[in-house]
């Protein structure tokens, strides 16, 4: 992996509030010093992955101006305030240098502080956001987006084929170290990989479908044997992830095989995720989702039935983890790509009755896309793609009348609203509800 062992950062942490003695909330005996001392010791053993470079604490006017003058010569790439309690003397431009988050202090008052920040963000136009609750695990949330703001800027990812060149500047300029490799170089190490590794791997994914519909045991084990390639490939470059131009590289006999079997496996294991059709914008997509929601997601594309309100997100492979990496798989078949009733792709039976959240971080307009809906289940009719998960959606016409930006989208289980439009705000990206 592109990350490696190494601690992520550089996080500025600053703790304000008025000194003890001082009239304020939470009350005059309430010493700042000493919180932030017992927070320091909590986020440290809570974030350990994360390299916390200075700490200050500003319990007055002058403490906090400091702050402000130093902010940015440590090259940090996020401040994160805590406001511990009533913190008035905060210029509210020191939200305006680098990438800010605030949190109020989930045992004490200090989200009363939350309104001036917040009225900063939003003058200041600044990048950021505000976490204000009583909950920790809101904070653990807020530190999820950080962390995946942070491993985005030292990600690796690797295309396969042509791509849009403006997506790929803007994930340069972000930080992300793109690569464009070819299929020659993935060809060569499926011929280098192990037919009896590939057979094992095809014996027990056929072992645990469902069924396996009009594929052979050697359409099978080739796609194994691309999976093998590709882990391979992603090992060599410590890369985080890959996009490929599937369609037409198997048509046109670049692939061996599809690798919508490879992709599944890879996307399930946790380490790497993947996109077809060599969409950047989708393989960032779930980069990020990866770090925030721990799972992986189903990138597919859409039919709408505006007669019930529905979306129908399809793809001919899906991850099985779709619950979180730890989770029990959903069951599935081995069946033929659907589009050319060649090689193998995946139908997943999505279970029933579940929030899901659909979204694509589309890099050359510095926008997200979101969407909100339940999934109703797998749709088995033998149209369109393999894998069919049924949305139910507000309005339906609303969405087709309104469409933007090409056909993929992300989708996940759970509902991931808060943390993508948090993640939106620190990338200064602009979030379009599709159906508001």
């Amino acid at each position: 992996m592109a990350n490696g062992n190494m601690k992520l950062g550089r996080v500025r942490l600053v703790f304000v509030g008025a000194r003890k003695g001082v009239s304020k909330w939470p009350n005059i005996r309430f010493d700042p010093k000493t919180r932030a001392k017992e927070l320091i010791e909590l986020i440290e053993a809570k974030y350990s992955d994360i390299e916390f470079i200075k700490y200050n604490i500003a319990t007055n006017r002058a403490e906090a101006e400091k702050v402000l003058e130093e902010l940015g010569k440590l090259n940090e790439e996020v401040l994160v305030i805590f406001n511990l309690a009533s913190s008035w003397f905060l210029p509210s431009e020191i939200v305006s240098k680098i990438p800010t988050v605030v949190v109020s202090d989930p045992l004490l008052w200090g989200y009363a502080g939350m309104v001036s920040l917040s009225r900063a963000l939003r003058e200041h136009e600044a990048k950021g956001f505000i976490v204000s609750s009583s909950e920790w695990s809101d904070i653990d949330s807020a530190f999820n987006v950080i962390r995946a703001y942070l491993k985005l800027k030292r990600s690796k990812l690797l295309l396969v084929g042509r791509e849009v060149k403006e997506d790929v500047v803007e994930a340069r300029d972000l930080g992300v170290n793109v690569v464009k490799i070819g299929f020659e170089e993935i060809e060569e190490e499926f011929k280098r990989a192990s037919v009896d590794k590939a057979s094992e791997i095809a014996e027990q994914v056929m072992k645990k479908a469902e069924g396996v519909i009009g594929v052979s045991p050697k359409d099978v084990r080739d796609s194994a044997r691309l999976y093998l390639a590709l882990k391979k490939i992603l090992q060599k470059y410590e890369a985080d992830g890959i996009a490929i131009d599937c369609l037409g590289g198997f048509a046109r006999g670049e692939l061996s095989a599809y690798p919508c079997l490879a992709f599944m496996l890879l996307d399930d294991e946790g380490e790497y995720v993947c996109a077809c059709e060599n969409d950047l914008n989708s393989l960032i997509t779930k980069l990020l989702m990866k770090y925030i929601a721990r799972r992986p997601g189903f990138l597919s594309e859409p039919a709408i039935d505006t007669s019930n309100n529905l979306a129908i997100y399809a793809h001919c492979v899906a991850p099985l983890k779709m619950n979180g990496y730890e989770s029990a798989p959903e069951p599935y078949l081995i069946r033929t790509h659907a589009e050319d009733d060649k090689g193998v792709s995946i139908q997943v039976l999505f279970r029933s009755n579940v929030p899901v959240t659909i979204v694509k971080f589309v890099l050359s307009e510095k926008r997200v896309l979101l969407l909100s809906g339940e999934l109703l289940g797998n749709m088995e009719k033998e149209v369109g793609c393999r894998s069919k998960a049924i949305v139910k959606v507000e309005d339906a016409q609303k969405l087709i009348d309104t469409w933007q930006h090409s056909w993929h989208r992300v989708l996940y289980y759970g509902n991931w609203s808060r943390e993508i439009i948090w993640l939106a705000k620190l990338l200064g990206y602009r979030v379009h509800l599709e159906i508001p």
